[in-house]
């Protein structure tokens, strides 16, 4: 915001509560104070509207702003505390008190030079995801800018900033009555979309537009359409912004799919959002998994396939199994082995088993070093030896016995006459 040439009401306290300390910065409709809320001792922003709106609209936006903002809450908007009315000089004016960021705005961040690309991502992610949330409220912002978007310091580790939505100034609900005097447009005319441009009846493609203008512009540190804003305006109309290719595929998709003329073929701020959020730290890769690995150069990136990461991944042929009549312990150990290692990284050394599970030193490494197979090792074959003879022990001790054959009955000699009766009873009272 440009700072002004008059102080202003500095000094008055607003509804008894609110005391107005410094002047932070004026815009198009209203001014932007630094505050202290007397009741609970914290600092504030207060945003006083100016006397001379730019139509007979003006009042009637200004309640509507309080509307809009006392609505909404989401950690990428700013947060509205208070609204109301106070008599200053005589006058009636309308006034809202919000959180105040204390930071700077993007348009001075883009000032500085481009952005980097993780950053603008994360930036864009929580931007897109507010929009879709008062997007979800049937509420369009309708002035997305640089200028709009204030930075709070984060206080986290590897984030310097949050990105806050602010000045709902003209938003204003999809089906309400239009706010605008005849002829007028509201919004910038360096980020405006296709159908603003236009007069056009204008929805949420047309902030998801404007947010892909900023977000190019954090990126190359230069407006997508420059000029006077009736050149600005026109240049939309006639071609889509220049996406430079070094910013990869990944962006130029995200940000041509934002930007698309057509409002029906842009991306809702909603897959806007999830598409950026997969940008942040590496996520611009176009296949595989980004893994940093150390190769003597830092930050160089190899493309690993997922179950690389975890290790070789081993492969069992069926019909090595299936071609043994007989299966023993070592049958299945013995079956064929595929192994696709991942890359060697530096000087370690690899080793590669043939199919035939033979050791093989790596292709072009001097230092690769063959390892034994695991089954073969003296450790493993001693415990091989004992689990077979367990279970030969088990063999012997619990196999079934077969029946013993029967006795077979003695025989005595024929005797006749008295005698051979009497043996013969004698034999069949002592059979059993």
């Amino acid at each position: 915001m440009s700072k002004p040439h008059t102080v202003g009401p500095i000094g008055i306290s607003l509804a008894d509560r609110f005391r107005i300390d410094a002047l932070l910065g004026t815009g198009g409709m209203a001014s932007v104070y630094r505050a202290t809320d007397l009741f609970l001792g914290r600092t504030v922003a207060v945003k006083l509207f100016r006397l001379d709106t730019a139509d007979d609209a003006g009042p009637e936006r200004q309640s509507g702003e309080v509307t809009v903002l006392a609505s909404l809450n989401h950690f990428a908007l700013v947060t509205l505390f208070d609204a109301g009315t106070a008599v200053i000089d005589g006058v009636s004016r309308t006034y809202i008190v919000m959180e105040l960021v204390d930071g700077t705005d993007l348009r001075s961040k883009i000032a500085d030079g481009p952005l980097h690309p993780d950053e603008v991502a994360a930036m864009g992610a929580d931007l897109a995801e507010a929009l879709h949330y008062v997007h979800a409220q049937g509420i369009i912002h309708r002035d997305i800018k640089p200028a709009n978007v204030l930075l709070a310091p984060s206080g986290f580790p590897g984030r310097a900033m949050h990105a806050k939505l602010a000045d709902f100034g003209i938003a204003r609900l999809f089906d309400a009555t239009r706010l605008t005097a005849t002829g007028s447009l509201l919004g910038t005319a360096g980020y405006l979309s296709p159908e603003q441009a236009l007069g056009s009846t204008i929805g949420p493609p047309s902030d998801v537009y404007s947010l892909g203008l900023v977000l190019l512009e954090c990126l190359t540190g230069e407006r997508a359409f420059t000029g006077t804003a009736i050149e600005s305006a026109m240049a939309r109309l006639q071609r889509q912004p220049h996406i430079p290719a070094d910013l990869g595929q990944s962006w130029a998709t995200v940000l041509g799919g934002m930007t698309i003329r057509e409002p029906a073929d842009r991306l809702s701020a909603g897959d806007a959002a999830v598409q950026l959020r997969r940008l942040v730290s590496g996520g611009n890769t176009d296949a595989g998994t980004a893994v940093t690995v150390a190769m003597g150069a830092p930050g160089a990136t190899e493309l690993l396939e997922p179950t690389a990461v975890l290790g070789a991944t081993e492969t069992l042929q069926p019909t090595a199994v299936l071609r043994s009549a007989t299966l023993d312990p070592t049958a299945v150990l013995a079956a064929t082995r595929v192994i696709a290692a991942p890359k060697p990284v530096a000087d370690a050394p690899t080793e590669f088993l043939t199919p035939a599970g033979a050791p093989a030193r790596s292709p072009g490494s001097a230092r690769a070093t063959t390892t034994a197979p695991a089954w073969r090792r003296p450790r493993v074959l001693a415990a091989l030896g004992v689990l077979a003879a367990l279970i030969v022990l088990a063999v012997v001790v619990f196999t079934p016995r077969g029946a013993e054959p029967a006795t077979p009955a003695a025989t005595y000699p024929a005797v006749d006459g008295s005698l051979g009766t009497n043996l013969k009873r004698l034999q069949e009272s002592v059979t059993p």
